[in-house]
């Protein structure tokens, strides 16, 4: 037990670190217009910093895996929650960045809703193996993406594009799911396995183009929280599973929900907006 929550926190520093050097490196580099200019990508495939961060990235993913095999979900999840917190501790002291009490309240309350759906958390398979209502729950999801994008009227949409990447990032969990209730790669599931990269890919992409958008200490919470939840609610959705009725679980589901909604709405309302000086760099990069 004493490992595998080792190997969790290694991940979760993994792959903070890394995140904290692709942020970096993204505030340096040609600007992605919202994520799809592939010319911009040449540059970032050639930054060695940016690729570290990666490296680190797919590190501490494997990481995780590993710890997953040795320890309840629950205790896994909880240490990984704390990346979050160092994530934000390494923007303001690396990249300089200032937060009113108002971000960090929110902050805090997400990092707190994360750990209490951390610890509500079981290794207890539920529900259909394979699930049911991909399609409309994959549309509904895409649709929530585009509105978010949309809603987000202060350019260049830092706050919509956190959110669009953790509705792709958290559907590609769904999709991992139904991949690992497949009873053979060789059957018509084996298509989650597209699915699943694709949602990833996408999801990557937008968090990337976020880090462009916007600070560090708004967007990657922001991000996070959403990633998370979305997997909880495909779970009741698409795999017919229930929230927890009895013990502690049953008191810290709801209360993860309501601190994680609570947090996202003071940085979604009250996260301080790009300054105009920020806009003008992006025109800039965007030439």
């Amino acid at each position: 037990m004493y490992t595998a929550s080792l190997l969790a926190i290694l991940a979760s520093t993994a792959m903070s670190v890394g995140l904290y050097f692709m942020k970096r490196e993204a505030e340096r580099l040609p600007a992605l217009g919202g994520g799809w200019r592939f010319a911009a990508w040449s540059a970032f495939v050639r930054d060695r910093w940016w690729l570290r961060g990666l490296a680190l990235q797919i590190t501490g993913f494997a990481l995780y895996l590993a710890a997953l095999r040795a320890a309840p979900l629950s205790i896994v999840h909880t240490a990984m929650d704390g990346g979050i917190a160092l994530f934000v501790l390494l923007a303001v002291i690396g990249l300089g960045e200032r937060m009113r009490a108002v971000e960090w309240l929110g902050v805090s309350a997400i990092v707190a809703g994360l750990v209490a759906l951390g610890v509500s958390l079981s290794t207890g398979a539920t529900g259909q193996p394979l699930g049911h209502g991909f399609v409309t729950f994959s549309l509904v999801l895409a649709t929530l993406a585009g509105v978010a994008l949309i809603a987000d009227r202060t350019v260049p949409r830092a706050i919509g594009l956190s959110v669009a990447s953790g509705l792709a990032l958290g559907l590609g969990s769904v999709y991992a799911k139904a991949l690992a209730g497949a009873p053979s790669f060789a059957t018509v599931e084996s298509a989650y396995v597209l699915l699943t990269l694709a949602a990833n890919l996408v999801g990557f992409v937008l968090q990337q183009a976020s880090f462009q958008a916007g600070r560090a200490v708004v967007v990657m919470p922001l991000s996070s929280v959403v990633s998370n939840f979305v997997p909880i609610i495909g779970g009741i959705i698409v795999f017919d599973e229930s929230l927890p009725a009895h013990g502690t679980a049953a008191i810290l589901r709801p209360l993860a929900f309501a601190l994680a909604i609570g947090g996202v709405a003071l940085l979604a309302g009250f996260g301080e907006p790009a300054s105009a000086s920020a806009v003008q760099v992006e025109d800039v990069r965007s030439r």
